[in-house]
Protein backbone atom coordinates (compact mmCIF):
# COMPACT_ATOMS: atom_id res chain seq x y z
CA UNK A 1 0.00 0.00 0.00
CA UNK A 2 1.31 3.72 -0.43
CA UNK A 3 2.65 5.20 2.56
CA UNK A 4 -0.40 7.49 3.27
CA UNK A 5 -2.67 4.60 3.34
CA UNK A 6 -0.47 2.63 5.69
CA UNK A 7 -0.81 5.83 7.99
CA UNK A 8 -4.06 6.25 7.88
CA UNK A 9 -4.84 2.64 8.68
CA UNK A 10 -2.27 1.97 11.33
CA UNK A 11 -3.42 4.52 13.38
CA UNK A 12 -6.74 4.37 12.70
CA UNK A 13 -6.25 0.93 14.20
CA UNK A 14 -4.42 2.04 17.12
CA UNK A 15 -6.21 5.50 18.37
CA UNK A 16 -9.27 3.40 19.46
CA UNK A 17 -6.99 2.16 22.48
CA UNK A 18 -6.04 5.30 22.52
CA UNK A 19 -8.73 7.72 23.43
CA UNK A 20 -9.35 5.77 27.02
CA UNK A 21 -5.90 7.34 27.99
CA UNK A 22 -6.93 10.97 26.09
CA UNK A 23 -9.87 11.80 28.86
CA UNK A 24 -7.89 9.74 31.74
CA UNK A 25 -7.11 11.62 34.89
CA UNK A 26 -3.47 10.83 35.18
CA UNK A 27 -1.52 13.34 33.74
CA UNK A 28 0.97 10.71 32.61
CA UNK A 29 -0.56 9.00 30.28
CA UNK A 30 -0.71 12.04 27.61
CA UNK A 31 2.79 11.25 27.70
CA UNK A 32 2.75 7.98 27.03
CA UNK A 33 -0.84 8.95 24.44
CA UNK A 34 1.71 10.71 22.45
CA UNK A 35 4.77 8.10 22.90
CA UNK A 36 2.70 5.50 21.48
CA UNK A 37 0.72 7.82 18.79
CA UNK A 38 4.25 8.71 17.07
CA UNK A 39 5.84 5.43 17.37
CA UNK A 40 3.09 3.83 15.71
CA UNK A 41 3.40 6.46 12.82
CA UNK A 42 6.88 6.05 12.46
CA UNK A 43 6.22 2.42 12.87
CA UNK A 44 3.74 2.33 10.03
CA UNK A 45 6.49 3.68 7.51
CA UNK A 46 9.58 1.81 8.79
CA UNK A 47 9.29 -1.50 6.68
CA UNK A 48 9.87 0.50 3.60
CA UNK A 49 13.04 1.72 4.56
CA UNK A 50 13.85 -1.37 1.98
CA UNK A 51 12.33 0.62 -0.77
CA UNK A 52 14.12 0.96 -4.13
CA UNK A 53 13.45 4.61 -4.33
CA UNK A 54 12.60 6.83 -1.58
CA UNK A 55 9.95 6.32 0.03
CA UNK A 56 7.66 8.43 2.47
CA UNK A 57 9.17 7.69 5.17
CA UNK A 58 12.37 9.02 3.32
CA UNK A 59 10.38 12.58 3.16
CA UNK A 60 8.55 12.41 6.70
CA UNK A 61 11.12 11.03 8.86
CA UNK A 62 14.24 10.83 6.88
CA UNK A 63 15.95 10.74 10.24
CA UNK A 64 14.43 7.00 10.60
CA UNK A 65 15.26 6.41 7.49
CA UNK A 66 18.73 7.23 7.83
CA UNK A 67 19.04 5.13 10.59
CA UNK A 68 17.20 2.12 8.90
CA UNK A 69 19.68 1.85 5.52
CA UNK A 70 22.36 1.03 7.30
CA UNK A 71 20.90 -1.19 9.58
CA UNK A 72 19.29 -3.12 6.93
CA UNK A 73 22.82 -3.78 5.13
CA UNK A 74 23.81 -4.78 8.41
CA UNK A 75 21.36 -7.30 8.83
CA UNK A 76 21.80 -8.22 5.28
CA UNK A 77 25.70 -8.17 5.84
CA UNK A 78 25.28 -10.81 9.16
CA UNK A 79 23.15 -12.93 7.33
CA UNK A 80 25.17 -13.10 4.43
CA UNK A 81 29.09 -13.42 6.98
CA UNK A 82 27.68 -15.75 9.45
CA UNK A 83 26.68 -17.72 6.48
CA UNK A 84 23.20 -18.28 8.71
CA UNK A 85 21.68 -19.46 5.54
CA UNK A 86 23.36 -22.75 6.01
CA UNK A 87 23.53 -22.83 9.53
CA UNK A 88 19.91 -22.13 10.31
CA UNK A 89 18.55 -24.03 7.90
CA UNK A 90 17.33 -21.09 5.85
CA UNK A 91 14.84 -21.63 2.93
CA UNK A 92 15.97 -18.02 1.44
CA UNK A 93 18.89 -16.04 1.03
CA UNK A 94 18.52 -12.72 2.78
CA UNK A 95 18.81 -9.93 0.03
CA UNK A 96 18.82 -6.28 -0.32
CA UNK A 97 15.44 -6.47 -1.61
CA UNK A 98 11.42 -4.32 -0.98
CA UNK A 99 9.68 -6.81 1.05
CA UNK A 100 12.51 -8.54 2.30
CA UNK A 101 14.07 -8.89 6.06
CA UNK A 102 12.62 -5.84 6.91
CA UNK A 103 9.45 -6.48 5.81
CA UNK A 104 9.02 -10.11 7.91
CA UNK A 105 8.74 -10.58 11.61
CA UNK A 106 12.44 -11.00 12.16
CA UNK A 107 13.13 -7.57 10.85
CA UNK A 108 10.51 -5.52 12.19
CA UNK A 109 11.38 -7.12 15.95
CA UNK A 110 15.57 -6.08 15.26
CA UNK A 111 14.41 -2.31 13.82
CA UNK A 112 12.15 -1.91 16.57
CA UNK A 113 14.72 -2.85 19.11
CA UNK A 114 17.33 -1.17 17.86
CA UNK A 115 14.78 2.62 17.67
CA UNK A 116 13.99 1.82 20.71
CA UNK A 117 17.49 1.75 22.12
CA UNK A 118 18.18 5.25 20.64
CA UNK A 119 14.68 6.54 21.87
CA UNK A 120 16.00 5.10 25.51
CA UNK A 121 19.11 7.44 25.25
CA UNK A 122 16.99 10.89 24.28
CA UNK A 123 14.66 10.00 26.87
CA UNK A 124 17.82 9.64 29.48
CA UNK A 125 18.46 13.17 28.66
CA UNK A 126 15.00 14.86 28.51
CA UNK A 127 12.98 12.80 30.84
CA UNK A 128 15.35 10.35 32.54
CA UNK A 129 12.50 9.55 35.61
CA UNK A 130 9.95 8.22 32.37
CA UNK A 131 13.16 6.96 30.32
CA UNK A 132 11.98 2.75 31.34
CA UNK A 133 8.21 3.08 30.69
CA UNK A 134 8.63 5.53 27.36
CA UNK A 135 10.88 3.32 25.83
CA UNK A 136 8.77 0.22 26.82
CA UNK A 137 5.58 2.28 25.40
CA UNK A 138 7.81 3.43 21.91
CA UNK A 139 8.80 -0.39 21.41
CA UNK A 140 5.43 -1.90 21.55
CA UNK A 141 4.30 1.37 19.14
CA UNK A 142 6.75 0.27 17.05
CA UNK A 143 6.46 -3.38 16.69
CA UNK A 144 2.71 -2.99 16.61
CA UNK A 145 3.37 -0.17 13.51
CA UNK A 146 5.47 -2.17 11.58
CA UNK A 147 2.98 -5.22 12.42
CA UNK A 148 0.06 -3.47 10.94
CA UNK A 149 2.38 -2.24 7.77
CA UNK A 150 3.10 -6.19 7.13
CA UNK A 151 -0.46 -6.68 8.02
CA UNK A 152 -1.65 -3.68 5.14
CA UNK A 153 0.89 -4.99 2.50
CA UNK A 154 -0.77 -8.55 3.30
CA UNK A 155 -4.17 -7.16 1.50
CA UNK A 156 -2.10 -6.45 -1.66
CA UNK A 157 -1.43 -8.66 -4.53
CA UNK A 158 2.63 -8.73 -3.84
CA UNK A 159 1.58 -10.28 -0.24
CA UNK A 160 4.10 -10.81 2.46
CA UNK A 161 6.09 -14.45 3.39
CA UNK A 162 5.31 -13.88 6.96
CA UNK A 163 8.38 -17.03 7.49
CA UNK A 164 10.96 -15.19 5.52
CA UNK A 165 14.05 -16.12 5.56
CA UNK A 166 12.96 -19.48 7.50
CA UNK A 167 10.41 -20.94 5.16
CA UNK A 168 7.00 -19.81 3.46
CA UNK A 169 4.00 -18.77 5.28
CA UNK A 170 2.41 -16.12 2.13
CA UNK A 171 -0.56 -14.20 2.61
CA UNK A 172 -1.94 -11.94 -0.21
CA UNK A 173 -4.93 -10.12 -1.37
CA UNK A 174 -6.40 -8.97 -4.60
CA UNK A 175 -5.61 -5.07 -3.89
CA UNK A 176 -3.23 -3.33 -6.14
CA UNK A 177 -1.52 -0.30 -4.64
CA UNK A 178 -1.55 1.70 -7.95
CA UNK A 179 -4.04 1.30 -11.18
CA UNK A 180 -5.23 -1.96 -12.14
CA UNK A 181 -7.16 -0.54 -15.19
CA UNK A 182 -6.66 2.84 -16.63
CA UNK A 183 -8.75 5.76 -14.61
CA UNK A 184 -9.69 3.23 -12.19
CA UNK A 185 -8.83 3.46 -8.45
CA UNK A 186 -9.36 0.44 -5.87
CA UNK A 187 -11.38 1.74 -2.78
CA UNK A 188 -11.22 -0.71 -0.02
CA UNK A 189 -8.26 1.07 1.62
CA UNK A 190 -10.26 4.30 1.54
CA UNK A 191 -13.25 1.88 2.87
CA UNK A 192 -10.97 0.35 5.44
CA UNK A 193 -9.77 3.58 6.77
CA UNK A 194 -13.24 5.13 7.12
CA UNK A 195 -14.31 2.01 8.54
CA UNK A 196 -11.82 2.11 11.48
CA UNK A 197 -11.93 5.61 12.00
CA UNK A 198 -15.13 5.52 12.71
CA UNK A 199 -14.63 3.45 16.01
CA UNK A 200 -12.21 6.59 17.36
CA UNK A 201 -15.11 9.03 16.28
CA UNK A 202 -17.74 7.32 18.25
CA UNK A 203 -15.38 6.79 20.97
CA UNK A 204 -14.47 10.53 21.40
CA UNK A 205 -17.99 11.88 20.87
CA UNK A 206 -19.36 9.04 23.39
CA UNK A 207 -16.14 10.32 26.14
CA UNK A 208 -16.63 13.68 25.60
CA UNK A 209 -20.42 13.75 25.80
CA UNK A 210 -20.13 11.24 29.55
CA UNK A 211 -21.91 9.18 27.37
CA UNK A 212 -19.15 5.68 28.69
CA UNK A 213 -19.57 4.80 31.99
CA UNK A 214 -18.45 0.92 31.63
CA UNK A 215 -15.67 -0.10 33.19
CA UNK A 216 -12.39 0.62 31.97
CA UNK A 217 -11.26 -3.38 31.23
CA UNK A 218 -14.52 -3.72 29.71
CA UNK A 219 -14.47 -1.10 27.37
CA UNK A 220 -10.99 -2.04 26.31
CA UNK A 221 -12.35 -5.52 25.62
CA UNK A 222 -15.20 -3.80 23.51
CA UNK A 223 -12.44 -2.30 21.37
CA UNK A 224 -10.36 -5.10 21.04
CA UNK A 225 -13.05 -7.20 19.65
CA UNK A 226 -14.75 -4.66 17.47
CA UNK A 227 -11.12 -4.15 16.35
CA UNK A 228 -10.37 -8.25 15.40
CA UNK A 229 -13.96 -8.40 13.65
CA UNK A 230 -12.97 -5.25 11.79
CA UNK A 231 -9.60 -6.68 10.33
CA UNK A 232 -11.13 -10.02 9.41
CA UNK A 233 -13.73 -8.05 7.34
CA UNK A 234 -10.75 -6.50 5.79
CA UNK A 235 -8.58 -9.57 5.19
CA UNK A 236 -11.62 -11.08 3.75
CA UNK A 237 -12.65 -8.01 1.30
CA UNK A 238 -8.66 -7.66 0.72
CA UNK A 239 -9.32 -11.17 -1.51
CA UNK A 240 -12.30 -10.37 -3.12
CA UNK A 241 -12.51 -9.25 -6.91
CA UNK A 242 -14.64 -7.32 -7.70
CA UNK A 243 -15.95 -4.62 -10.45
CA UNK A 244 -17.35 -2.31 -7.99
CA UNK A 245 -13.98 -1.70 -6.19
CA UNK A 246 -12.74 0.12 -8.87
CA UNK A 247 -13.86 3.85 -9.43
CA UNK A 248 -13.45 5.85 -11.77
CA UNK A 249 -10.67 8.57 -10.45
CA UNK A 250 -12.18 11.88 -11.81
CA UNK A 251 -15.38 10.45 -10.16
CA UNK A 252 -13.54 9.95 -6.38
CA UNK A 253 -11.55 13.46 -6.67
CA UNK A 254 -15.07 15.34 -7.20
CA UNK A 255 -16.16 13.61 -4.00
CA UNK A 256 -13.45 14.48 -2.35
CA UNK A 257 -13.41 18.04 -2.86
CA UNK A 258 -17.17 18.15 -2.24
CA UNK A 259 -16.25 16.76 1.25
CA UNK A 260 -13.61 19.49 1.68
CA UNK A 261 -15.67 22.77 0.87
CA UNK A 262 -18.56 20.98 3.21
CA UNK A 263 -15.78 21.39 5.69
CA UNK A 264 -14.72 24.39 4.92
Amino acid sequence: MLGKQHISITLATIFPFLIPMLFSDNSNYFLYFVAIAIASLVGSLTPDADCGGKSKLYYDFKFVYDIMQPLQKFVIFGFKKLNLKYKLNLEYEVNNEHRGIMHAPIGILISSLVLTFIAFLVTLVFAKESSLIVSVIVFIGLLIGQFLHLLEDSCTVAGINWKFPFGTKELKGNIYTFQKFEGKKDIRPAVFEYSLWSITLVLFIGYAFELINFLLPIVYILIFLTIISIWILIIYLSKTEKKYWYQDIEKIKKIKKAARNFNK
